[in-house]
């Protein structure tokens, strides 16, 4: 098995709560959604999408979590569900290893879009217990692969582009996208640009590998021509994924319109009108 580093970056206690050991088996085609696009709610510092089932009435609450190596599915929400479950995979938590299962058949759309079929069968209800809403799941990393997803936050929208189309005010940062993660460089108290995870998943502004433990402190970051000063920082002694600097999350990501362009592996921030 293909092992993959991905988590839940939900809070700061979530950093490293849950690492899932999965490969994106979900291939994703472009799809250009007419304006306004897709209704998102930050609350609790996270990004909220409605996700409709098959057959289902009321839509599922899952969080945007571009952290996480797969989409995962509450385990109970997948038993009320009734779906299919393919083979079992090795989930590693911090304190101990667990098995989920793989879902065959998940047939869902966020605002029309397919969301993966065979996300993980996971039991969230820790991370749900520190969440004002019950978390159904997640839209991991196979949602933002092959695809360009432009985040509105002033909108509240979330739009899938054919094209990315930076102007004069935009910041362009390349983008490294691998199986399970997408880094781009940040520099933090005017350090040389370090690769760190993109974390839509993480709610706070950065989490920050700094050869210390420190819950939070105030950071200067530096996105390519974009310069932030006051981020909520959360200092680790050790690295959080292997060769990661650490992972940028919604806390300085909503200051921007943010393009996720996985298609030619680039990030475009463009600063919020006040």
């Amino acid at each position: 098995m293909l092992r993959l580093p991905s988590c839940l970056s939900v809070f700061p206690s979530f950093a490293a709560a849950l690492l899932l050991s999965a490969s994106a088996a979900f291939a994703n085609s472009n799809v250009n959604t007419p304006d306004p696009g897709i209704p998102i709610e930050v609350r609790d510092g996270l990004i909220w999408v409605k996700v409709q089932a098959a057959g289902q009435t009321r839509p599922l609450n899952f969080l945007l979590d571009s952290g996480a190596g797969c989409s995962v599915l509450s385990a109970n929400v997948a038993e009320k569900l009734g779906v299919k479950y393919g083979r079992a995979e090795k989930v590693q938590r911090v304190d101990a290893a667990t098995t989920a299962r793989r879902v065959r058949d998940f047939q869902a759309n966020v605002g029309g879009i397919p969301v993966s079929a065979t996300p993980l069968a996971l039991d969230l209800s820790d991370v749900s217990d520190l969440c004002s809403r019950p978390v159904d799941g997640l839209l991991g990393h196979d949602f933002f692969k092959g695809r360009i997803v432009q985040l509105d936050f002033q909108a509240s929208r979330l739009r899938l582009l054919d094209e990315a189309t930076p102007s004069n005010a935009t910041t362009v940062l390349r983008m490294k996208v691998g199986q399970g993660a997408m880094l781009i460089p940040v520099s933090v108290n005017g350090s040389e640009p370090k690769w760190t995870r993109l974390d839509t998943g993480c709610e706070d502004g950065l989490h920050w590998v700094a050869g210390r433990d420190e819950s939070y402190v105030s950071s200067s970051v530096q996105l390519g021509s974009q310069q932030l000063t006051g981020v909520k920082t959360a200092l680790h002694a050790g690295e959080i994924f292997p060769r990661e600097a650490g992972m940028l999350g919604v806390g300085v990501l909503r200051n921007f319109r943010v393009t996720i362009d996985a298609v030619k592996s680039q990030l475009l921030l463009e600063k919020r009108s006040s």
